[in-house]
C-alpha cells in the first residue's frame, strides 16, 4: 500500500496493512522551509513547498494543508493581524451587533480574502503527490466558532446565553455554514482527498454541552451529510477535554473525529471510535515538543494500543504541532508507528 491507498482504506472503514500518519504540523513546516509566515498565509507555492518539504523530510501519509484559523472570518470581513513569524489572530470583528448580520454574505472562496491561495497551493501539490500521498484540506473554522469570529466571540457567547431565541442567532450561523461549507466543496475540487474543520470554540472547555447541543452540533451534523452526499469525507476537530460530549459525537453520521489528547484515550474508543475514524492525538506541547524520545515512543505505543484495534485510526497530534517540536522528537514517533502500527490481517503491501 502506498500512503494514499493506506489513508483512504481507513476512511472507507476497512483496516489497512498499517496505521496511516497525518500531522497537523504547518507551522512547524513553515519553520523548516525558512518561509516567511506572512508569505505562507497568502502565497500558494510558499505553502506548498513548505509541504512538499516537510513529508519529503519525515515521510508521512496525508498532508494537511492549513494556514490558520482566521481564514474565513478575514474572507467575511473580520481584521486579522499577523505578528512577524505567528499565524493570525481576529482584533476586530466582521460585525458589531447581530442587527448587522443582514449585511454578511456567503463567501466565494474562489475570489474571497486568501482561500483562493489556499486552493491554488492544493492543486499545486496535487500535480506532485496526489497519487501517492493523501492530502487533507483544512476549512477552518466550522459555523459555531466562525460565527463568533464573525461577530466577536465574548459578545456572541453572551447573546447565546442572554438571548438565545433571537433569530439572528440562527442568521448568522446560517451564513456562517454556508461559507463553510462552500470552502469544503472547493478544497475538495482543487484536489484533496478529504477535508477536515475545527469547532475549536465549540467544546466544554469554553461552551457548556447544552449549549454545544443546540448551536453547535446541529450544524456540525448538518455538514456531514451534506459532505457525504457529495462524496466528501470530513473530520472534525474540537479543542480541549471533549469527554462530556462524547455521547453527542456518537449520533453523527460517518465521518472523522480528531479529539484533543485531553480526552480520555478509552471512552473515546469505546463510544465515537465504535462507528467513526479516530484522529489523533499525541499532546503536541507536553509530549511532542517538550517531551524525550523515550517519552514519546511510551506515548505513541499506549495511543497505537488503545486506538489501532478495528482500524478506523490515522495517528496524528491532538492538535496543531508546534513549530519548536525537535525533528528526533517527529521520528521517534512516525518510526514508533511504522514498528507498532501493523496490522497482521490488513491489506496487502
Amino acid at each position: 500500500m502506498n500512503s494514499l491507498e493506506r489513508v483512504r482504506a481507513v476512511l472507507r472503514g476497512e483496516t489497512p496493512d498499517r496505521v496511516p500518519i497525518c500531522l497537523h504540523n504547518f507551522m512547524l513546516a513553515v519553520r523548516e522551509s525558512g518561509i516567511p509566515m506572512e508569505r505562507y498565509r497568502r502565497d500558494p507555492e510558499a505553502i506548498a513547498r513548505a509541504h512538499l518539504m516537510a513529508v519529503e523530510k519525515y515521510g508521512y501519509d496525508c498532508i494537511l494543508i492549513d494556514t490558520d484559523t482566521t481564514m474565513l472570518a478575514e474572507a467575511m470581513g473580520a481584521r486579522s493581524e499577523c505578528a512577524p513569524g505567528e499565524t493570525g489572530r481576529i482584533v476586530e470583528p466582521a460585525i458589531r451587533s447581530l442587527k448587522e448580520v443582514n449585511s454578511l454574505r456567503v463567501i466565494n472562496p474562489e475570489t474571497d480574502g486568501r482561500i483562493p491561495a489556499m486552493i491554488e497551493a492544493i492543486r499545486l501539490i496535487a500535480k506532485q503527490v496526489g497519487n501517492e500521498v493523501a492530502i487533507r484540506g483544512n476549512a477552518d473554522q466550522a459555523a459555531f466558532s466562525l460565527a463568533c469570529a464573525v461577530r466577536g466571540t465574548e459578545d456572541f457567547l453572551a447573546e447565546l446565553a442572554l438571548d438565545p431565541d433571537n433569530s439572528a442567532i440562527e442568521r448568522l450561523l446560517e451564513v456562517c455554514y454556508r461559507s463553510h461549507l462552500a470552502v469544503h466543496r472547493a478544497l475538495f475540487k482543487a484536489g484533496a482527498h478529504f477535508t477536515s474543520m475545527g469547532d475549536s470554540l465549540a467544546g466544554p472547555d469554553v461552551t457548556s454541552p447544552k449549549m454545544f447541543n443546540r448551536f453547535a452540533r446541529p450544524y456540525e451534523m448538518r455538514l456531514v451529510r451534506e459532505l457525504a452526499a457529495d462524496g466528501i469525507f470530513v473530520v472534525i476537530h474540537i479543542c480541549g477535554d471533549t469527554t462530556k460530549i462524547l455521547d453527542y459525537l456518537t449520533a453523527y453520521e460517518f465521518c472523522g473525529f480528531e479529539l484533543d489528547y485531553k480526552t480520555d484515550l478509552r471512552l473515546a474508543k469505546k463510544a465515537v471510535g465504535a462507528g467513526h475514524v479516530l484522529f489523533g492525538n499525541i499532546d503536541p506541547s507536553g509530549v511532542l515538543a517538550l517531551g524525550t524520545a523515550n517519552e514519546i515512543r511510551e506515548k505513541t505505543s499506549q495511543l497505537i494500543r488503545e486506538w489501532k484495534p478495528g482500524g478506523r485510526f490515522v495517528l496524528n497530534a491532538g492538535c496543531a504541532i508546534v513549530p519548536t517540536t525537535p525533528p528526533e522528537n517527529l521520528r521517534a514517533m512516525i518510526e514508533t508507528v511504522r514498528k507498532e502500527g501493523v496490522y497482521s490481517h490488513g491489506c496487502p503491501k
